[in-house]
């Protein structure tokens, strides 16, 4: 039998988490995503075309998360999607 070594990420990083997607509950399998992967947790009708922003609880914007930007994600984190207008992470 042939001992094949797959490359792991850090302790945890594999397992799934819950996060608030557009005040919904929603299930990411890693706690590492990127602006696009987070957004393709929710509606396919808000991918292409928005961008990806962590909120506070009252919704509040705390930061947008570029498309090629990833992130730890960790439990009960809030993140929206709204329309992009030509910043970081677009495809305009």
């Amino acid at each position: 039998m042939e001992n094949v070594q797959m490359h792991v990420g850090a302790p945890g990083q594999e397992r799934p988490v819950e996060i608030i997607l557009d005040e919904k509950p929603v299930t990411s399998p890693s706690r590492r995503r990127n602006g696009l992967q987070i957004r393709q947790l929710g509606p396919a009708d808000r991918v292409e075309g928005f961008e990806t922003q962590e909120v506070d609880k009252k919704g509040k914007k705390i930061r947008t998360i570029r498309d090629d930007e990833e992130v730890e994600l960790h439990a009960g984190e809030r993140f929206r999607t709204i329309p992009n207008q030509g910043g970081p992470g677009g495809y305009i």
